[in-house]
């Protein structure tokens, strides 16, 4: 897996505003310049989830619920993006850092999800026969995540996960998964993406639920491709709107396995596929 380093939250050692941007910014570019030696997911995601489970608050009851100071969420990213330091325990409080951990996920180009997957991810959640299909070709739809994707969503449901089991009566799966759901996918609050939401928020407790069986372990690698044309053509017409005609037929059915990891391994130098 590949490995970069910079120096956190900021980015000292460049002078350009550009390469210092951390908002807005494509996860594959923000993740290559602004990564904390030994893990793939974006410097700030990683500051911010360390800062709110060192402060010992994950049990806070409505933690997610608060928005932060506008004023300050705002400064606290002009910081970030012109590659100062930034030292939440001194500048921000818990509703401001996570107001920026949401705003950094909304702001993606690309969601989380990519949307090219969305569709496929949550039609299986209208089709499925059994608990057991659904786990087995959901993984299955993970694993075709570019590898950047993958490794922030895991990161962010093992996150999400381990505040759900300290607020399982005030604050469960269900709820985090409704605050955190447009976030990932990118809905709005208006028209079809409203009426997706319900969708969206199950689809994710489902990833919080089963994160340990669903995620690979960190040590694993997966796929590294940022797009679906190095897919083999199985996975390539699964993923074809056309053909699947938003109802995944071509995926392993109760009975039968699933395609194993030399259908769709990968030769790349930065990213062997070990499925």
């Amino acid at each position: 897996m590949r490995k970069s380093v910079s120096l956190l939250p900021g980015n000292e050692g460049e002078s350009s505003a550009s390469t210092a941007r951390v908002f807005g910014v494509p996860l594959e570019e923000v993740t290559r310049m602004h990564t904390v030696s030994g893990h793939e997911v974006p410097a700030l995601v990683k500051h911010i989830v360390d800062y709110i489970v060192e402060h010992g608050h994950l049990d806070l009851q409505g933690l997610f619920l608060v928005n932060g100071n506008a004023e300050r969420v705002d400064w606290l990213r002009q910081r970030y993006d012109s590659g100062e330091e930034v030292e939440l325990e001194k500048e921000a409080d818990l509703a401001s850092a996570v107001s920026l951990l949401r705003l950094f996920l909304q702001e993606l180009p690309e969601p989380v999800i990519p949307t090219a997957l969305q569709g496929h991810i949550l039609q299986l959640h209208h089709d499925y026969r059994s608990e057991e299909e659904l786990f087995r070709n959901l993984k299955f739809l993970l694993q075709q995540l570019p590898q950047l994707n993958y490794c922030l969503l895991r990161f962010l449901c093992r996150f999400l996960s381990s505040v759900a089991s300290l607020q399982q009566e005030s604050w469960n799966v269900g709820a985090l998964a409704a605050v955190f759901g447009p976030d990932i996918f990118h809905l709005s609050t208006e028209g079809d993406d409203l009426r997706d939401q319900e969708s969206v928020s199950r689809v994710l407790a489902e990833l919080l639920d089963n994160q340990e069986g669903l995620f690979d372990s960190d040590d694993e690698d997966i796929s590294s491709t940022n797009d679906y044309s190095s897919l083999n053509e199985p996975i390539t017409d699964l993923l074809d709107d056309d053909k699947c005609e938003a109802e995944c037929e071509e995926l392993p059915q109760d009975g039968e396995e699933g395609p194993t990891a030399s259908d769709f391994q990968q030769n790349t130098e930065d990213s062997p596929a070990s499925r």
